[in-house]
């Protein structure tokens, strides 16, 4: 029995192959036995049909494990990686500030005022004098018209708006423009010089400074007015008698008279203005700026190296069809 005589055969028809119990008749007198052809070959076998070689697998086929050795060329594998340095750039912005004009306003009122008079009547008390003309006289009285001075005095009250300063002592702002260089921007040009760029900042600080301001209040004041005038009185004496014109003692006595008085009245509205004045402050700017980092990058390879052959046992499954098989040596 030659189990890889069989083997060869069943590969040559293309089939897996079992284990075939045959039996070559060979001279055995050290020849070899010569084979013409397959189908000779098949001729001088001798199959067990019921006692094929192999097993069955999930396909109904026998199969009959074979161990075989072949070449194979291996590698020693590794990874070489390499560093280098990437230049990456972004364009970023920073904060910068520029001096620029800007308008400030605020409002302030006007007080608008215009004084009238109000004609009002009232009693007064008057105090009247007069200096009579002294006579003195014995025989039949001749008349005559003679004048004699009368005079009043008026006691008026007037109510007055006073103007009295008021004052007090108040923190003031006080800003001026103080002139500061940009130092952090490149202003040189290449060979030679620049101006270098400056911008107005305000600064300001508290200062104790005395505010007074004129209010108005009323206030009664008494004003005597004394007025004069000549009187007309008959005087009768007689023709041989002197007139005494030395005044005599004052004689006095207070009367209520209605007088009317102009009393001021005053109307007053307030009168929006508005006052502008141009000041210098900083408005933030965005200015652009290209800024470069260097980045670090790896790069690797697979390497194979230090090639060489082995020879690796392998197991190889020679399966056949035990139908074809018994078909073919039927």
């Amino acid at each position: 029995f030659n189990p890889s005589l069989l083997i060869l055969t069943i590969c040559a028809h293309g089939l897996a192959k079992e284990n075939v119990s045959s039996n070559f008749i060979n001279e055995r007198k050290g020849k070899n036995v010569v084979l013409g052809s397959l189908d000779g070959v098949l001729r001088r076998l001798f199959i067990d049909r019921n006692n094929l070689p192999g097993t069955y697998n999930d396909r109904g086929q026998k199969c009959i494990k074979k161990i075989i050795h072949v070449t194979e060329t291996v590698y020693d594998h590794g990874m070489e990686c390499m560093h280098a340095l990437k230049k990456k750039c972004h364009t970023t912005h920073f904060t910068d500030y520029v001096s620029a004009p800007e308008k400030k306003c605020e409002t302030t009122f006007k007080k608008n005022c215009h004084i009238t008079f109000k004609q009002v009547p009232h009693n007064q008390k008057v105090k009247k004098c007069r200096t009579p003309i002294i006579q003195k006289c014995q025989e039949d009285n001749i008349c005559s018209t003679h004048y004699e001075t009368l005079c009043e005095t008026l006691y008026k009250n007037y109510e007055l708006e006073q103007e009295e300063p008021v004052c007090k002592k108040i923190e003031e702002l006080r800003c001026k423009n103080v002139t500061h260089q940009l130092l952090h921007i490149p202003h040189d040009k290449e060979g030679g010089e620049g101006i270098s760029p400056f911008l107005l900042k305000e600064e300001c600080e508290m200062w104790p400074v005395k505010k007074c301001k004129i209010e108005k209040k009323k206030v009664t004041k008494v004003h005597p007015k004394t007025e004069c005038k000549n009187v007309g009185r008959n005087i009768c004496i007689s023709s041989n008698c002197t007139l005494i014109s030395v005044p005599g003692p004052e004689v006095c006595h207070d009367e209520t008279q209605t007088q009317v008085q102009s009393i001021p009245q005053e109307e007053c509205d307030l009168e929006p203005q508005e006052n502008c004045r141009v000041e210098t402050s900083l408005v933030p700017k965005l200015t652009p700026t290209k800024k470069c980092v260097n980045v670090p990058k790896e790069i690797c390879v697979n390497t194979k190296k230090n090639p060489r052959e082995i020879k690796k046992p392998i197991v190889k499954h020679w399966c056949y069809d035990p139908y074809e098989v018994k078909k073919a040596h039927l």
